[in-house]
């Protein structure tokens, strides 16, 4: 059980074309997505970093700063479309099947890269640069991989 084992919790963040485009791996398991994520809402909320227009479709369980509101987008929770009034139904429907759609083709890439590389379905080494470093050089042969397949594709 947990006395034999190493946890740890991250946070990924994916582009488009499946590739990783922000990660925070490595952190203690007691650490929940908005500790993990908070460096990403940073970036998110600095427009040095973001093209105005731009953001990050989440799930709805994921904790979102207040400056970084206006970034990230996530579906609507049960009860939300009750709650509104009727005139903004229809378009808080639509853009909620949008985003559950851009999050599902998600949603169906991750995992990918332990479906690529079995070596995460494997206890994670105790010491922490170990760890580290292994998560580490499997993400970036993960986005090798990705853009290798992308170029071989078109």
């Amino acid at each position: 059980g947990w006395l034999h084992s190493t946890l740890v919790t991250g946070t990924l963040c994916y582009g488009v074309d499946g590739a990783l485009v922000w990660g925070r791996h490595n952190c203690l398991s007691t650490w929940n997505g908005g500790e993990t994520s908070r460096q990403l809402q940073e970036k998110l909320a600095d427009l040095y970093f973001t093209v105005p227009g731009i953001g990050v479709a989440a799930d709805s369980a994921f904790p979102v700063a207040r400056e970084a509101i206006v970034k990230i987008v996530a579906p609507l929770k049960d009860g939300d479309v009750d709650q509104a009034s009727a005139g903004c139904r229809l378009e808080m429907i639509a853009l909620h099947n949008a985003i559950t759609s851009l999050r599902q083709a998600a949603e169906w890439g991750m995992g990918s890269a332990s479906k690529c590389y079995s070596r995460l379905l494997l206890p994670l080494p105790y010491n922490a640069n170990k760890r580290h470093v292994r998560l580490d050089n499997i993400y970036r042969l993960y986005n090798f991989r990705v853009r290798r397949i992308r170029l071989d594709r078109s």
